[in-house]
């Protein structure tokens, strides 16, 4: 090959190295982008074909490496809306354009990446700071279940969430083998018949022979609060009634409690051997549940208590007041819900994460942002071991110290290759001088 031959492969050489400081350049300049992957540089030979005793080494070319499946540093920001991805996986994430006449629309096909600092927009969708769209899978309210199992543009909703009446009561809880009244000698209730009352003026002597059920608020079809306000009253060995407040107001001869009639029966085990099913409508102080409420006994138990009282261990109901938007909260399983004024919680949607069988080879685009392509194959959906962090970022797995050591080598690497040429040429001086 001789003296051209080596300046040729010193060109390569020279090339190899200017691309891979082009890639080290990137890498610094993108140090602090969010969710950035670095480009690292691979070399390869180039061997001419020639005779087993002629092999010369050759020239040097270079290519990109990807590092999509290193992770950046997680950084904390603070902010709720803030995710990023604990093992394999990218956001799927759209694009937002118009048309001539206004209209905005997103694209159908996804884009994936790793950048999170998702923020709510005017419209309330989730968007990045390079203009990316969050995407995922919407949720029904109630049920939390995927709705039809479509990637689409995660949107808040932004109208209030309308009231529901309350429908069933959890009630669950010990009652005393010896109540409070038992042991103050006050004596015990009758068994009642469900609707039979309590006057107000009988209601000293009531509350000595009864205990409290406790108390929760219960809504009506307007989401009106009720506050239902219980009572045990033990008429036998094992046998209890259940009474509410009816009219908290009433006075003299005026009806004040209500009885629900025989509500839970147990064992000498404290076991619940039976349980009226309750299935009642509320009237408290003029206002009515409207339709029937299912209280559910089926957990009460009847055992020792020092205190002599109901020990309860979960009364709730299904029912809530209407409410306004007040706010946004992100899981760990990537489940987005809003935050309503009442202190409800509504699952909206789903995080859609999308993972790759060859994700070293999706195609890489602007802010972060890659596409499929034929060597990564389609996105396989689902977190599949892999876990959201919330209140932070991804950060760029490109390290400044690192780079800038590639950088001095590639630097001297030009310069010896550079060094070649040099001495190449002051050996075709000398050849021709020869000559000469």
């Amino acid at each position: 090959m001789g003296i051209l031959g080596a300046m040729q492969t010193a060109v390569s050489g020279m090339q190899a190295q200017a691309y891979a400081l082009d890639n080290i350049s990137g890498n610094i300049a993108n140090s602090q982008t969010i969710g950035f992957k670095r480009i690292d540089t691979s070399f390869q030979d180039l061997v001419p074909d020639l005779a087993l005793s002629t092999r010369l080494t050759g020239g040097v070319s270079a290519i990109s490496q990807t590092t999509n499946a290193v992770a950046g540093a997680f950084r904390m920001t603070g902010v709720p809306t803030n995710v990023a991805i604990s093992g394999d996986g990218f956001f799927a994430v759209s694009k937002k354009s118009s048309d001539a006449t206004g209209t905005v629309s997103f694209s159908s096909s996804p884009f994936f990446t790793r950048r999170g600092d998702f923020s709510v927009d005017v419209n309330n969708h989730l968007v990045n700071g390079a203009g990316q769209y969050l995407m995922g899978y919407a949720v029904d309210p109630i049920s939390g279940a995927v709705k039809d199992g479509v990637v689409k543009t995660i949107q808040i909703p932004t109208t209030d969430l309308p009231p529901a009446a309350t429908t069933a009561i959890k009630y669950e809880g010990n009652l005393p083998v010896t109540p409070t009244n038992e042991m103050q000698s006050n004596g015990s209730l009758t068994p009642s018949t469900a609707g039979s009352t309590i006057a107000a003026n009988g209601e000293s002597a009531f509350l000595d022979k009864t205990i409290s059920g406790g108390s929760l608020t219960i809504y009506d079809t307007s989401g009106t609060a009720m506050n239902l306000q219980l009572r045990w009253a033990k008429t036998g060995a094992g046998q209890w009634d259940l009474y509410y407040m009816s009219d908290s107001a009433a006075t003299g001869t005026q009806a004040k409690w209500t009885s629900l009639g025989p509500s839970a029966t147990f064992n000498a085990s404290g076991k619940l051997t039976s349980a009226s099913p309750l299935s009642r409508s509320f009237t408290i102080d003029g206002k009515t549940s409207g339709s029937a409420i299912a209280i559910n006994l089926s957990n009460l138990s009847q055992y020792g208590d020092t205190n002599g009282v109901f020990r309860q261990s979960n009364i709730s109901q299904d029912g809530h007041s209407s409410a306004s938007l007040t706010n946004m909260e992100i899981s760990n399983q990537g489940r987005i819900y809003a935050k309503y004024s009442n202190g409800l919680q509504v699952p909206v949607a789903d995080i859609a994460i999308a993972h790759f069988n060859g994700e070293e080879a999706l195609k890489r685009g602007d802010g972060g942002a890659y596409e499929v392509s034929d060597q990564s194959g389609e996105p396989i959906y689902g977190l599949n071991g892999s876990s959201i962090m919330i209140n932070g970022v991804e950060g760029s797995n490109a390290d400044i110290s690192q780079e800038f050591t590639r950088m001095i080598a590639t630097q001297q690497a030009y310069s010896a290759n550079a060094k070649v040429i040099t001495t190449a040429q002051d050996m075709m001086r000398e050849a021709v001088n020869v000559i000469r």
